[in-house]
């Protein structure tokens, strides 16, 4: 009896917060706007631009002090828009003058179309560029889906009302940067988001970044992508944040835990396996001892001998899939009772049927989100009400990376560049993530963490979040 109260309370509170939004989305009143007075001012313009408040929103838009930080350039051009706006909506009296003296004041500045363009515009357009056909169109789709989630539910509680403005790049670089062109120079976008692989990605950064956009990443994993500007994000997991969410896994696991480590001579293993060590000792892990191998090796047993002789009981092996299987063969024979925790190398999907049998109990870390808690529960529950599937692994990145806008937006975003510092507030705090501009997501999610199970990878069960 208790518990079908409580359901039917909860259903309660659902309707009441679903009509409340539904009241919010049909009158911009009860809608939440910025919290900077310049942003909210010119959320107001950029939603109701012929509303009878709109000169004096516009007429003060136009001496806020956020705008007198603004680079010369975008200056001038965010003034000028405020001015023709509040003229075009029947300016009189003082609103009227204030405003003409503007325009007559900046008329001379040299600006170009897209300058204007751009003000016009604001970060209410979101440029997407990803496939929506061809071989890769199951990625786009459902990355698009997560992503309209987020923006829905900004539209629905908060002022300016954002739109997406999809192009698809049919999996094809030279594609992709046409249409990423016609979205910065002809839409006047300031946000890009694309693509999904690194090669298609690359053209995207260099063309936002000529002309002073933000573009973000969902999936690209090269991590020189971020050498083509500072206003270049990704949505990657780095060693780092991989090596912490293994480090509690161990610690909640076998919290006493001594850990070896046996890792391949290249340069990607040695960084995972320096990632790895600190952050062992960073939660509370001993270190017993590392073992380097060539990347070609085939006996590993004296490697392997070495650490178990040191009293290791977890090994890390941070290798190549192919020394993976190697490794956990050989260990199973020498040293039965290690546990074995790794990266994506160890996914059986790629093993051996012996390399299979010999992993069975590892873990491992993917470079994929798993989101957690309530969010993940009420992200699930939208997103198969609207398109009648669980999401996918792309659909929760399409969702995290619309947070990441939104949130930028609605704390006082005006242009690319507050909104490239605000992004900047959301990066992982580690030497990669800094780097890489590696988005942290905002709600509590993990790199997804598998244990072997018959050769196959299952899902592990959420485990803590760090702080």
């Amino acid at each position: 009896m208790r518990r079908g109260r409580a359901t039917v309370l909860a259903l309660c509170a659902a309707t009441l917060l679903t009509a409340a939004g539904l009241r919010a989305a049909s009158d911009p009143d009860l809608k939440q706007y910025p919290s900077s007075k310049a942003a909210e001012l010119k959320a107001r313009l950029l939603d109701r631009p012929s509303a009878p408040e709109a000169p004096s929103w516009a007429s003060q838009y136009a001496i806020q002090p956020e705008l007198d930080r603004l680079e010369p350039v975008a200056r001038a051009a965010e003034r000028i828009w405020a001015a023709r706006t509040g003229l075009a909506a029947g300016a009189r009296g003082d609103d009227q003058k204030r405003l003409r003296q503007i325009l007559a004041s900046l008329e001379s500045c040299p600006l170009d179309s897209l300058a204007l363009r751009r003000a016009a515009t604001g970060l209410v357009r979101i440029g997407v560029v990803i496939p929506l056909t061809g071989r890769f169109d199951r990625y786009g789709k459902t990355f698009s889906q997560g992503l309209r989630l987020a923006v829905e539910e900004h539209n629905r509680e908060w002022a300016p009302n954002l739109s997406l403005i999809l192009y698809d790049s049919e999996g094809d670089p030279l594609v992709g940067a046409r249409k990423a062109r016609w979205l910065l120079r002809d839409h006047g976008v300031s946000i890009l988001i694309g693509e999904l692989f690194s090669a298609n990605t690359a053209p995207l950064a260099a063309a936002s970044q000529v002309v002073g956009a933000v573009l973000i990443s969902p999936s690209a994993t090269n991590e020189r992508l971020a050498i083509l500007g500072d206003a270049v994000f990704q949505l990657h997991l780095g060693n780092a944040v991989l090596a912490q969410s293994l480090a509690r896994a161990i610690v909640q696991d076998a919290p006493k835990s001594e850990v070896g480590i046996l890792v391949a001579g290249s340069p990607e293993d040695s960084a995972r396996a320096e990632a790895v060590t600190a952050s062992c000792r960073s939660a509370g892990l001993l270190v017993v001892a590392k073992e380097v191998v060539p990347e070609d090796a085939v006996d590993l047993t004296h490697a392997i001998t070495s650490l178990r002789d040191k009293h290791a009981t977890a090994l890390f092996l941070l290798t190549p899939p192919r020394l993976a299987g190697i490794a956990a063969a050989q260990v199973k024979s020498s040293w039965p009772r290690a546990k074995i925790f790794g990266f994506d190398a160890l996914d059986p999907s790629g093993q051996s049927p012996e390399a299979r049998g010999a992993l069975e109990g590892a873990t491992y870390v993917a470079e994929d989100f798993t989101m957690t808690g309530a969010p993940r529960d009420t992200l699930e529950a939208r997103y198969q009400r609207a398109y009648g599937e669980p999401p996918t692994h792309m659909s929760v990145r399409g969702y995290l990376v619309g947070l990441a806008v939104t949130r930028g937006i609605e704390r006082g975003s005006l242009n690319a560049s507050m909104l490239r510092e605000a992004l900047r507030a959301q990066v992982y705090d580690t030497d990669d993530g800094r780097a890489l501009r590696a988005l942290k997501p905002l709600v509590p999610a993990e790199p997804e963490r598998f244990v072997i199970r018959s050769g196959k990878a299952v899902p592990a069960a959420p485990f803590p979040l760090s702080p």
